[in-house]
């Protein structure tokens, strides 16, 4: 403390003859143009450091006073020794701040520095971002439009029958039918010891399975009819058991169901008031058999909606695509007052998923209509339905690989005001 307090006392001498005045306030004499260059900063400070610091300078303190302080000012050696390192304090002082100023403007200068070089990264890698979204998005456009161009040439090249819009005669009820149409896996071809299945076999289905809506409607006198294709209308080629040897191919797939689901709706309309299919696509028609590296908006099932709005756009009772689209996998439709969520499954396997979807739903749901599983199944979880319809292929190679048994089914539920009063399970074969 002692030593601070001098070395503080030493630079106020030292400062009280920079303003021209002694330590006891006596004014000083250096108004002398030559004196106060002899005596100017630079000048006292190459004395007291050559005296002090350097010992270049061999002269008594005493002989340095009238240089230091100016002419007549002669005081002995104790008394310039003090002032000189009152003086040399003073100095030091002041470089010792103008190096802490120095540093902290680097800093600054360095923190602003850095702070702009993070702006430029965060400005690049929100450009590569963007560049990347935009080079996505290009690319899912152009298979879009490229499958959309395949698909309407193979429509044009083929010989499809006419179908006739005959209005329905249904009268007013209280209830509509809820039609699955799951899993149909058009173009697989399937020969084993518990299962034949090809086109052929899926067009005798369908007619078979026409046959029982039309009675179930009748017997419960149901007025609208909305059917659920969530999802591989298709067969695809996401296992090398069944993968197709070109794109073309595939299109033909997407051709055959299209057409049969077609066929499959306007006669229904003949049969009800109002038809309304809603449809989210399933794994098998994803582009890519890597399903870590497919991307949920390019699904070939999506082709069928689009190629049912143009085929069926004169018929004034159906609805394609009805309901609220959540997202390619996910659908919301109202049915006599209750909404159902509709998935395909490969998303939705456990039953903590149902309560994911009531979340993500963002209203009340009643039931979740699913499939992917190839069997029909009720259920209720926490208070929500679940409903999952089977398929059409039954057991094909891939089920006997994995010990599945299963069998070509799919369901009808009768729905009124309460939700589902009934559910028929309708076997295919």
């Amino acid at each position: 403390m002692m030593r601070r307090y001098n070395e503080r006392k030493d630079i106020a001498d030292a400062l009280f003859f920079f303003r021209g005045k002694d330590k006891r306030g006596e004014a000083r004499d250096i108004t002398n143009k030559e004196e106060y260059r002899q005596a100017s900063y630079r000048q006292m400070r190459e004395l007291v450091y050559g005296k002090l610091v350097e010992h270049t300078i061999d002269d008594d303190y005493a002989e340095l006073s009238e240089r230091l302080f100016g002419e007549g000012n002669r005081y002995n050696s104790n008394e310039v020794r003090k002032r000189m390192y009152g003086m040399k304090a003073a100095f030091d002082a002041i470089d010792r701040e103008a190096e802490e100023q120095c540093i902290l403007s680097s800093e600054v200068a360095l923190s602003e520095l850095e702070r702009k070089k993070m702006e430029l990264q965060k400005e690049r890698q929100r450009f590569y971002d963007q560049r990347a979204a935009l080079t996505r998005l290009l690319r899912e456009r152009s298979r879009q439009e490229e499958l959309n161009d395949i698909l309407t040439q193979a429509v044009r090249e083929g010989n499809l029958p006419r179908l006739e819009y005959t209005p329905g005669n249904t009268d007013s009820s209280d209830n509509d039918l809820l039609v699955s149409l799951n899993d149909i896996h058009y173009g697989a071809d399937v020969s084993n010891w518990w299962n034949t299945y090809n086109p052929d076999v899926c067009r005798e289905m369908m007619r078979g399975y026409l046959d029982r809506i039309i009675q179930i409607a009748e017997t419960h006198h149901s007025e609208n009819c909305i059917v659920w294709a969530n999802g591989d209308e298709i067969s695809g080629n996401i296992h090398q058991s069944i993968a197709v040897t070109n794109k073309e191919n595939v299109i033909e797939q997407v051709k055959g169901v299209s057409e049969l689901i077609s066929e499959f709706l306007a006669e229904l309309s003949r049969h009800f008031a109002r038809v309304t299919f809603v449809s989210v696509a399933g794994n098998h028609s994803r582009l890519d058999p890597n399903k870590n590296n497919a991307l949920v908006s390019e699904r070939l099932d999506d082709l069928v909606e689009w190629y049912l709005s143009a085929r069926l756009q004169n018929f004034e009772n159906i609805v394609i695509g009805g309901g609220t689209k959540v997202d390619e996998t996910m659908y919301l439709i109202d049915v006599r007052g209750k909404t159902y969520c509709g998935v395909h499954g490969d998303f939705d396997g456990s039953p903590g998923k149902v309560q994911a979807l009531q979340t993500m739903a963002q209203t009340p749901i009643y039931a979740v209509l699913s499939g992917h599983l190839h069997h029909n199944k009720t259920d209720q979880v926490q208070g929500i339905k679940t409903v999952m319809a089977g398929s059409f292929i039954g057991m094909d190679d891939y089920c006997v690989q994995k010990r599945i048994m299963g069998r070509a089914e799919q369901m009808v539920c009768v729905c009124d005001d309460n939700g589902i009063r009934c559910c028929y399970d309708i076997p295919l074969k």
